[in-house]
């Protein structure tokens, strides 16, 4: 005789035949993912990056600029869909840091300074595909605790994005089929942003952890696409000094004297001049970081002096007390030299990873071709009268990160090394 619970329970599998006949034991039923509409390829897709592949923009990040970043665009390219088979670390809320809104005002979302939006308890996953970490620098891809530059290098959001693990470890714990990479940006970046390149990553230093991460990927069995690194100092947030000695002068074709810079508070040594211009003049080679440049506006603006001398490298301000007298240093800057440096050590990290890729079957995403192609959409000075567009469409408001359109094209830029390399038939992103 049947008890009354097991009739319940053999009532209950009868009613769930129709179900069970219904699904076949599959992939998505035993718990693998199933074919995105990319191809098995990009099954699981890993990423390891830095700031860009993370979603920084605008000095900050939270969940609407991590959707933008290419990391994302590119997953949601494969036939991915992000929290479903394609897993980020959300910031959700104003973010942390919340982004800028007006770098001028330094004005972010959510206010002037919002609290940090943390990432809530149930968004987060022991494994995230994503694993780019803002100010990653190659050899922290292997190992977090590797602090080469602990006065400048931080990786706070280390915790949040992989629980302080080593990105390589996630994403061989996530046994992924295609991963990209995309690191060394952060080994030039801050000595550029400084004007010290002590702070350069030594090429002997990158070219070792680079085989060694390349041995990692290897292990994974899975395809990958590799980036180089862009030449950091195209990108608007620096500014030539020829540009100010042109607005100051009205001398260059096609350049007017501008206000501030024509001003008489305003004095440019003739060194920083284009040498088509004055012969021996250096200004094409010295470099203004955005916060130097907007220091020297906002002193003119307030009525008192500044100057700019890239003979003696002295980029000098007027303290408000004093309008007259141009005393204090403005903020970094780069010399030629450091720019040679800086450009020598970028094109040495490139042609490792050309090799490393070569050697390894990777597709190559020409990072630093994608910029260099879009010369004329870059700005050469920020544009101070429209602070929402200080950077033109595809930079945002660090002058430093992409845009969502900025984005776009590097994720184009992936899909088009990876369908070359591995033959795959990824539509570009319109």
């Amino acid at each position: 005789m049947i008890r009354r619970p097991a009739q319940r329970l053999a009532a209950l599998l009868v009613a769930a035949l129709p179900l069970i006949a219904s699904c076949s034991l599959d992939n998505q039923t035993i718990g693998s993912p199933a074919t995105p509409s990319g191809g098995s390829d990009f099954r699981t897709y890993a990423a390891i990056g830095t700031n860009i592949g993370a979603g920084i923009q605008s000095g900050g990040i939270n969940d609407s600029t991590q959707r933008e970043a290419y990391t994302t665009q590119l997953a949601v390219a494969m036939g991915l869909t992000p929290n479903v088979n394609w897993f980020y670390p959300s910031f959700a809320g104003n973010g942390c840091p919340a982004p800028l809104t007006n770098a001028l005002t330094g004005a972010r979302v959510g206010g002037t300074s919002p609290a940090c939006a943390f990432r809530t308890p149930s968004t987060v996953r022991a494994l995230e595909n994503n694993v780019s970490i803002p100010s990653l620098r190659a050899a922290q891809a292997l190992n977090l605790t590797n602090l080469d530059f602990p006065a400048t290098d931080s990786l706070k959001l280390a915790q949040f994005i992989t629980g302080s693990r080593n990105p390589i470890d996630v994403v061989e714990a996530l046994g992924p089929t295609f991963i990209t990479v995309e690191v060394g940006a952060n080994d030039v970046l801050g000595a550029a942003t400084r004007g010290d390149i002590t702070l350069l990553t030594p090429s002997a230093s990158f070219a070792t952890t680079m085989d060694a991460l390349a041995a990692r990927l290897d292990g994974t069995g899975a395809k990958v696409a590799i980036a180089n690194v862009p030449n950091v100092t195209s990108i608007p947030h620096f500014t030539r000094a020829s540009i100010l000695w042109c607005l100051k002068t009205g001398a260059c074709p096609g350049v007017p004297a501008t206000v501030p810079f024509s001003l008489g508070s305003f004095s440019i040594d003739n060194s920083c001049a284009p040498a088509a211009a004055v012969p021996g003049a250096i200004g094409d080679t010295y470099l203004l970081t955005f916060s130097t440049l907007g220091g020297v506006v906002g002193t003119l603006s307030a009525g008192r002096f500044a100057s700019v001398n890239c003979a003696t490298d002295q980029v000098l301000l007027a303290p408000a007390a004093t309008p007259t007298v141009p005393s204090v240093p403005a903020g970094a800057t780069i010399t030629p030299a450091e720019l040679t440096a800086i450009n020598a050590a970028v094109a040495a990290f490139n042609t490792k990873i050309a090799a490393i890729a070569t050697a390894h079957g990777y597709a190559l995403v020409d990072f630093a071709a994608l910029l260099a192609a879009q010369a004329a959409n870059i700005p050469p000075i920020p544009s101070f009268g429209t602070p929402t567009k200080l950077f033109g469409t595809l930079f945002s408001q660090d002058g430093i990160h992409p845009a969502k359109a900025g984005q776009k094209i590097i994720a184009n830029g992936f899909i088009a090394a990876i369908n070359a390399k591995f033959g795959t038939t990824l539509t570009a992103i319109p």
